[in-house]
């Protein structure tokens, strides 16, 4: 014990090695130790709290194997794991499995943790001291059970011989890639200044462990055939990733984007169209958005990169949440322009002068009108024969909606065609009559939706009251008007398309 103590110390004042950028499986904070008793075979048992290991703690145990002095000993301080050895055969484990209990292992205890999530391949044991006493060597064993069984039955042992001293100021970082707990064998792993390592893998009888579904993990000292008094200190617990944190209790060391948890720009998290606002080389981030400026994003309907879909004063005519159309025209059609009476309408978008809009003009507005009032005409119809027979129709939502998008038409209809034409050194300005016509689709389609289900609603209630159809108690009619209105709209915005608004100026 001493002898640890004395080598922590000489350790701590030269300086040990960082092993930044990898994910810590434990790094030894939360002081804690347990000795072995005297009975031979008896463990003892400690279970310490730590948000600095995986799975939040980790358990001892020290077992003393064989006669002889002394205690086997396993604790942590000063950011180190020390083992140490009486003049006995002996062993030590430290298990990382989620529980609390340090008596019992439980397989899936971590969950699903994967050791691959920020690129990582292997583990790295970093040895501060082995004394490698009498030339008498000591394994290190290391397990990884498999989440998906809870028997414990899928794991895989990868037991490293230490056969050499080793007592430097910086940690002395053992290698132990994922690929050798893949199936049973022997191999050598690397360290520093051209050593290897021996080790020989052993699997369980449900299979070799994934990688990619640890559940729990243990690190023994098996000194069971050194009775020499051996002494390790091991540096904190990694892997060879790019992330330094520990995995919190989900298993996870980065966020959705990638991104490790101890960096400033994890869990930024994403836009609205699911590009990562922070995260590693080919993500798009916040000075990068893909959504257009009136924040739709690509597959959305009316998408336009960059620009989105304007009107001519620069308002969005369509995009979710707080986006939304706002009419910045005057009455005479200019945009942010202050004037509220048609007759004092006298320059137009652009400063030209302004020429009153034409007979056909004015004709495209009033047809307009036209046939968004013959919809509201057979909805409000339908609306009156429910209410008559008492058909028992709520229409109280519906009158609203019908009555909105008929405003919303008739008041688009005046501020369109009546805001008349520019006229800038010989040529017109106007706005896109057509466009404008178009943009107006989903009033109508409200207005065809709630006149189609009144009339449904209604043959429904007459077909019970045993009312016989006909023109004057019917509803037969309106999905012809429906289909005359549409074929009517179409007809006007191509009539608006041909229609040369500057012929007569």
């Amino acid at each position: 014990m001493r002898i640890i103590q004395f080598v922590i110390s000489f350790l701590l004042l030269v300086g040990t090695a960082a092993n930044a950028n990898a994910i810590t499986i434990d790094a030894f904070l939360d002081d804690g130790s347990v000795s072995s008793t005297s009975t031979v075979g008896t463990a003892k048992t400690l279970h310490i709290p730590s948000a600095k290991a995986v799975g939040g703690g980790r358990s001892f145990s020290a077992t003393k194997s064989g006669s002889g002095t002394g205690v086997s000993r396993l604790e942590i301080v000063d950011t180190s794991l020390g083992y140490t050895q009486g003049a006995h055969a002996g062993y030590a484990t430290v298990t990382w499995d989620g529980d609390s209990d340090p008596t019992t292992v439980k397989p899936n205890g971590l969950g699903a943790l994967d050791l691959t999530q920020d690129d990582g391949t292997a583990f790295k044991i970093g040895l501060l001291f082995f004394d490698y006493p009498s030339n008498q060597s000591v394994q290190l064993k290391l397990r990884l059970y498999d989440s998906t069984k809870v028997d414990g039955s899928k794991y895989s042992d990868v037991s490293i011989t230490l056969d050499q001293f080793y007592g430097g100021p910086e940690a002395f970082y053992i290698t132990i890639p994922y690929t050798i707990f893949a199936t049973a064998g022997t191999a050598s792993v690397p360290a520093p200044l051209g050593l290897s390592f021996a080790t020989i893998t052993t699997v369980g009888s449900g299979g070799a462990v994934d990688v990619t579904h640890v559940g729990a993990i243990s690190l023994s000292f098996r000194g069971d055939l050194n009775a020499r008094a051996p002494d390790i200190i091991l540096a904190p617990f990694v892997t060879n990733g790019k992330c330094s944190a520990t995995p919190d209790l989900n298993g996870e060391a980065i966020d959705r984007c990638s991104v490790c948890h101890e960096s400033p720009d994890a869990h930024k998290g994403m836009d609205r169209c699911g590009i990562c606002l922070a995260g590693p080389a080919g993500y798009s981030y916040e000075t990068n958005k893909i959504f257009d400026s009136c924040g739709l994003c690509p597959g959305e309907a009316k998408y336009q990169y960059p620009t989105g879909l304007q009107d001519k004063c620069g308002s969005c005519l369509s995009g979710p949440t707080p986006y939304s159309y706002v009419d910045r025209r005057d009455i005479c059609g200019v945009c942010d322009g202050k004037t509220t009476r048609k007759q004092d309408c006298t320059v137009g978008i652009n400063g030209c002068p302004l020429v009153k809009p034409n007979a056909t003009i004015l004709g495209f507005e009033k047809s307009l009108v036209e046939k968004a009032a013959l919809l509201r005409t057979r909805y409000q119809a339908d609306v009156r024969r429910a209410q008559v027979h008492k058909c028992g129709i709520s229409v109280t939502a519906a009158n609203k909606r019908v009555s909105t998008a008929f405003n919303r038409v008739k008041t688009s209809a005046e501020g369109v065609f009546r805001q008349g034409v520019e006229v800038c050194q010989g040529s017109c300005v106007t706005v896109s009559y057509a466009n404008d016509v178009e943009s107006l689709t989903p009033q109508f389609k409200i207005l065809e939706n709630e006149a189609s289900k009144i009339a449904q609603q209604v043959k429904k209630c007459y077909a019970r009251l045993h009312i016989p159809r006909g023109s004057a108690n019917g509803g037969g009619s309106t999905s012809q008007t429906v289909t005359n209105v549409r074929a009517g709209l179409n007809d006007l915005i191509q009539k608006c398309r041909r229609t040369n608004v500057c012929k007569d100026h």
